[in-house]
């Protein structure tokens, strides 16, 4: 078992090569030191750009999709949309103050109606004047 292991490591790191034995190759074949200095920062550098394109694109995906995560709801005929992201929300059109932000809910006002998220069932309760008013279907 022992035996398989080690030649399975020995097959792995034989594709490997250092940047000083790809030097040497460069220059065993006749070609200048500066030509194949040159050609491994090129290769160097085509590493290093696709992986921060890779990141890139990552990161943009993380972002549009965290960005289009939306709540929105009608209760009793008022319009309530609530962007948790980005910690903003609105009655009726209008834009409401985060009141209260913590690991459940956010907690968001505008005049008698205040809107509370809860951000693990994904529900919403509007309140008016203090009373409950209406609130997503569970």
């Amino acid at each position: 078992m022992k035996k398989l292991l080690v030649i399975a490591a020995l097959i792995v790191l034989s594709g490997c090569s250092t940047q000083a034995s790809r030097m040497s190759d460069c220059q065993s074949q006749g070609i200048s030191k500066d030509t194949c200095y040159m050609a491994e920062q090129n290769r160097q550098t085509a590493i290093q750009s696709a992986a921060l394109k890779q990141a890139m694109e990552n990161a943009s995906a993380q972002y549009a999709q965290a960005t289009k995560k939306i709540v929105h709801a009608r209760i009793k005929g008022i319009d309530i949309k609530i962007f948790p992201a980005d910690k903003q929300g609105y009655i009726e059109g209008t834009a409401a103050y985060l009141d209260e932000d913590n690991a459940d809910a956010q907690v968001y006002r505008k005049g008698i109606f205040t809107a509370i998220y809860y951000k693990r069932t994904h529900k919403l309760v509007l309140m008016r004047d203090g009373q409950i008013y209406g609130r997503t279907p569970i």
